[in-house]
């Protein structure tokens, strides 16, 4: 079962900070360049998601091949 010390180790890679960045820059662009409606806010938050989630699983892909 994961505890909460897994979610430190994959927060401090750099796997998982360099996409999640990405996308909060675009999000935040994305905002700010279409008006800052609420619809724009919404597409904003869900780009930073979308890195987040690829954050994720760019750290999960980069594990060891053997490890348990």
């Amino acid at each position: 079962m994961p505890d909460l010390h897994d979610l430190a180790y994959v927060l401090e890679t750099r796997r998982f900070w360099i996409p999640f960045g990405l996308s909060l820059a675009i999000a935040t662009g994305t905002y700010y360049l279409t008006g800052q409606e609420p619809s724009s806010a919404a597409i904003a938050f869900f780009i930073g998601l979308l890195g987040f989630c690829a954050g994720v699983v760019l750290h999960l892909a980069g594990g060891k091949a053997n490890a348990e």
